[in-house]
């Protein structure tokens, strides 16, 4: 199977949780916009009624053209459930997310949530935070420059801007993305408290201690990690 294949076997166990009346947080990326017309699908046919309260305005976009009931995250008091990516997954359930850019909503959303279930396939699993991918961290655009070389100088690690097409990314709350390439050994925990309380850092892409459930497509079927039998 391809990725894609990988990412959508995941799906049904997902589905599996989202039941009638709940409010759900729904994520940003590749395997979500896959994932949101499976979320009307099911609706549909099984004649239930969710609220929706998306991470990204293009997720917005693709629910509401379906038929799906979203509102304003500052709207609810609660997230019953919600359901996203990630970039990278280690063995704790700890996470690198905001490869799309919407990781400061993401982050809302999902501390909000009751239960947060992260949804990828196996490429995504890692032994440590940056081993294949970027950390992203949400900026500013008055100081960005100067919080990149404050980065930079942490552990010697290079710190880029993000482009598209050679202009700068700029996220859904006006806001430039720095992608840090990560050292082995570095701490998570040191590192994301480092960042944060640099002037003009919005958010990290760290979410440490967040993911209640990982659902990982592989070639061998789908397996599911808790974070409750992690603790046990």
């Amino acid at each position: 199977m391809d990725k894609k294949q990988l990412k959508m076997s995941t799906f049904n166990d997902a589905l599996d949780q989202i039941k009638d009346g709940m409010i759900v947080g729904i994520g940003s990326g590749s395997t979500i916009e896959l994932l949101v017309p499976k979320i009307a699908e099911k609706l549909e046919q099984e004649q239930i009624k969710i609220t929706g309260v998306c991470t990204s305005n293009k997720t917005a976009f693709i629910a509401k053209e379906l038929g799906i009931h979203i509102i304003d995250v500052n709207d609810v008091d609660h997230i019953d459930i919600a359901i996203d990516g990630a970039d990278e997954i280690d063995n704790d359930l700890n996470l690198i997310k905001g490869g799309g850019g919407a990781l400061f909503r993401e982050k809302v959303i999902d501390a909000m949530a009751e239960r947060f279930v992260v949804l990828a396939d196996d490429s995504k699993c890692v032994d440590y935070l940056g081993q294949t991918f970027k950390l992203p961290v949400e900026v500013d655009k008055f100081n960005w420059l100067l919080v990149a070389k404050r980065i930079k100088a942490y552990d010697e690690l290079k710190v880029t801007r993000r482009m598209v097409d050679d202009v700068p990314f700029i996220t859904d709350n006006g806001n430039y993305i720095l992608d840090v390439v990560l050292n082995e050994g570095i701490n998570a925990a040191g590192m994301h408290e480092f960042l944060i309380h640099l002037i003009g850092v919005l958010e990290t892409g760290y979410f440490l201690n967040v993911a209640d459930q990982a659902i990982i497509g592989t070639t061998n079927g789908v397996k599911i990690k808790n974070k409750a039998s992690l603790i046990d």
